[in-house]
């Protein structure tokens, strides 16, 4: 029951808060609504899709190199954070004053106690972090890329227990318990994924039209994190203790195909973590989940002009990321203008099919300074005061 009771739970955090829609960020793409199977650019074709690399339009240059991405999404709208800080401090000057005996301490902390708890009742947050790096070779026969990226995302959660409540609304100041833990709860739930990739990409030709098939085989680690604690002991800090997590190593593989009808319109598939991997949590205050890898399908397309560009991502399977959770399916639709040889503007909007996350709305913009170097600044937004920012440099020759 208590398992039943978290997933519920947990169902309902993510149908608040958005997650990232490609395990990972990216600033062009997330600028664009997280589009890339058919847009991505050269540096972020490896792990977008493979197949873009031989594409005609990213064959001309030398390399890419994309060096970091650093990006990172938040959503506490409840200041829960800040609440449990103020309940702790709030438990242990009541544990003291009923070690002293003060009468009138002991009223006035164990208000503030009740307090805080019933402040916290159903409050939830949410965060993810990502970097990356990657490096792409194009060329007229087999392109390939390298990278390396690193993804988590995580969702905290106060469960507020009514015998806290009732034992608080009837301590008597005159004649105090000695004070255990409290039986109210703050847990965190987390999963990440690392990579580590080769990316290979080759052209075909069906009737003069441009085919190029991609596949990125890849060394990828996956980390669970269960953290659950009593209220006043909780600090989210704790919660990739080696007390509460675990993670497993092992292969996957991604493929990719792009084509390009006719001239500027690109079409894309990719298929991504096509080998199912799962990797249970420990056991936390009874309660234990499976983090999940498993395939995941999308399709893309963009039109590009000399100018500007237009591109939209559907995902045709759901990206469930811990089993028996509902799953969340995208479509993203992106533009970038340029608007100066050294300036790009970008906006973007994603929708979960789903419901299970809000609207997410995005604007970035790029600038290119010198021959070679570009930075890359993306933000987004969506309800529940979710807030994200993407960084990234990189070099092209």
């Amino acid at each position: 029951m208590k398992i039943k009771l978290v997933a519920a739970t947990l169902g309902l955090m993510f149908s608040q808060y958005g997650l990232c829609a490609q395990d990972v960020f990216e600033a062009r793409s997330d600028a664009m609504g997280g589009t890339g199977v058919a847009s991505a650019s050269l540096e972020a074709a490896p792990w977008m899709n493979p197949a873009l690399l031989s594409l005609p339009g990213y064959t001309e240059g030398d390399f890419g190199l994309l060096i970091p991405v650093l990006g990172a999404e938040v959503s506490d709208k409840d200041n829960m954070a800040d609440k449990f800080d103020t309940l702790e401090d709030n438990y242990d000057g009541l544990d003291a004053a009923i070690t002293s005996g003060d009468v009138d301490a002991i009223d006035m902390y164990r208000a503030a106690l009740l307090a805080d708890l019933k402040g916290l009742d159903g409050n939830t947050a949410y965060g993810s972090a990502g970097l990356g790096f990657s490096f792409a070779m194009p060329s007229k026969g087999v392109s390939w890329g390298v990278y390396y990226r690193s993804y988590l995302d995580g969702v905290a959660v106060a469960d507020i227990s009514d015998a806290d409540l009732l034992m608080l609304e009837t301590l008597d100041p005159m004649n105090p318990p000695e004070l255990d833990d409290l039986t109210s709860q703050g847990r965190v739930i987390a999963g990440a994924s690392s990579e580590l990739a080769l990316s290979v990409s080759m052209p075909l030709s069906i009737v003069n039209m441009p085919v190029t098939i991609g596949l990125t085989p890849k060394l990828q680690r996956l980390d669970s994190f269960n953290y659950a604690v009593s209220a006043n002991n909780f600090d989210a800090g704790d919660f990739d203790s080696d007390d509460y997590s675990n993670d497993d190593t092992g292969f996957n593989l991604d493929a990719g195909l792009a084509i390009m009808p006719i001239q500027g319109l690109t079409l894309g598939l990719v298929g991504r973590n096509l080998i199912e991997r799962e990797l249970e949590t420990v056991e936390s205050e009874g309660v234990q989940l499976k983090y999940r890898a498993g395939p995941m399908v999308t399709v893309g397309a963009a039109y590009a002009t000399a100018s500007w560009q237009l591109s939209t991502d559907l995902d045709l399977t759901d990206n469930e990321k811990f089993v028996g959770l509902e799953g969340t399916k995208y479509w993203r639709l992106g533009g970038e203008w340029q608007a100066l040889d050294w300036l790009s503007l970008r906006l973007g909007y994603r929708q979960d099919l789903n419901d299970m996350t809000a609207d997410l709305y995005s604007v970035g913009t790029g600038f290119r300074i010198g021959d070679g170097f570009k930075l890359d600044l993306t933000g987004m937004w969506g309800d529940d005061d979710t807030l994200g920012a993407v960084l990234q440099s990189s070099y092209h020759f």
